[in-house]
């Protein structure tokens, strides 16, 4: 039995760098419609969505929101529910500048805020290598999905090109991804809050119980949870103790006879009844919100049954 076996953590599966799903000329658009729905109030996370006419809570909306996290053009205010978005310095000197030079310097600049796209921008320069050893090389050494791979150059293409970015522009400094710079060590007992596509994977800090090496890349694990996710993806809340700090319970096991691949979690309402969730793969916000959009879904239906059978009833007698 390994090390990571022996502690109960789960191997982390392989997930693509993170990158912005839309290329930054969309970005700058959904910038500009985000600024006319809100002005200069900051914008609710949760409401971000109906400035670009999608439904506030969809997937589509926070990953729109994210994308403009990733480019620089906003920054994050609060947590959870509380969260909004208010323009970055960047985002507002490209939307008030009067000279064009300014916004295209400041669309320079906000190109290579995303991490993936400074890296391939300094391996590749302005005369990238055909398609197939691009995408050979995005998916046998960087870690991406052969479909994320054709996102990812389709986004880094019109991103390059949109900036204008040219020869003299090949030295930027790599590695400009909004608060990388700033970004604390995280150690076991801090309290963190894990962060995907933009989004909080947890409602309130969860205590690092556990860090890994997989790959020689940290992962993270946290209370309550037996996955573990990138380091990048974790931010601190409040550093905590290692040595005052008892790692709690891990979530049972799936039940016997679970196939293999499979993962199972166990719900208890207050009355004691038990509901178990079980899934194929790594739980993850998309996996969620299409468990939440299926409750919904039979909800409405049920509400409607219920209501018809009172109406059916209420013509019986």
């Amino acid at each position: 039995m390994t090390t990571t076996e022996s502690q109960g953590l789960k191997t982390p599966k392989d997930r693509s760098p993170s990158y912005p799903f839309i290329p930054l000329k969309v970005a700058i658009e959904r910038l500009v419609a985000l600024d006319a729905k809100f002005g200069r109030h900051p914008a609710p996370a949760l409401q971000a969505g109906i400035a670009w006419d999608l439904k506030p809570t969809s997937s589509q909306a926070a990953q729109t929101l994210a994308a403009l996290k990733s480019f620089g053009l906003v920054d994050y205010q609060g947590a959870g529910d509380d969260r909004s978005a208010a323009l970055s310095d960047d985002g507002r000197t490209y939307l008030r500048a009067q000279q064009d030079s300014v916004k295209q310097e400041v669309l320079k600049r906000v190109a290579l805020k995303p991490r993936a796209i400074a890296k391939y921008w300094n391996d590749w320069g302005p005369d990238r290598p055909p398609d197939p050893v691009c995408l050979d090389q995005l998916v046998l050494k960087g870690g991406f999905t052969q479909s994320a791979a054709d996102t990812f150059l389709r986004v880094y293409d019109e991103t390059i090109r949109y900036a204008g970015l040219s020869e003299t522009d090949i030295d930027a400094p790599l590695g400009q991804a909004v608060g990388d710079d700033e970004k604390p060590a995280i150690s076991v007992g801090d309290l963190v809050h894990v962060e995907i596509n933009g989004q909080l994977v947890f409602p309130e800090p969860k205590r690092v119980r556990a860090i890994q090496t997989h790959d020689g890349k940290p992962w993270v694990y946290v209370e309550g949870s037996q996955s573990g996710v990138s380091m990048d993806n974790v931010r601190l809340h409040q550093k905590g103790s290692s040595e005052a700090f008892t790692p709690p319970p891990l979530m049972e096991e799936a039940r016997p006879g679970t196939k293999t691949g499979w993962k199972e979690e166990r719900l208890v309402d207050d009355a004691g009844d038990e509901t178990f969730l079980s899934y194929k793969g790594e739980p993850s916000l998309e996996r969620y919100e299409f468990i939440r959009d299926y409750l919904e879904f039979r909800i409405s239906r049920i509400k409607k049954a219920t209501a018809q059978a009172g109406r059916d009833d209420d013509k019986a007698t």
